[in-house]
């Protein structure tokens, strides 16, 4: 018999506001941390919470960017969709 390695889980990540100031926020092995956009590490507070707003899912949000790049652009999509109108 051979021991299988167990994957670890996969973290979540989401955008955020922290203090007016634009933020990853994801838990790692049970801790809540913060990443600013200038590289900083911050563990989040109970305190902070009225501070802070969740605006959306990283890899979400990261896939529908690359999507629109690949077709072109915000502009473009929207210049070339169909009009389904009769």
């Amino acid at each position: 018999m051979q021991t299988v390695p167990v994957a670890e889980k996969n973290v979540k990540a989401f955008y955020c506001t922290v203090y007016d100031q634009a933020a990853i926020i994801g838990k790692i092995d049970g801790r809540i941390y913060l990443f600013g956009t200038d590289g900083s590490v911050t563990d989040y507070e109970p305190e902070m919470a009225p501070w802070v707003c969740i605006l959306g899912q990283t890899a979400m949000a990261d896939t529908q960017a690359v999507m629109d790049r690949l077709h072109g652009g915000y502009a473009a999509i929207a210049c070339t969709r169909l009009q389904e109108v009769a």
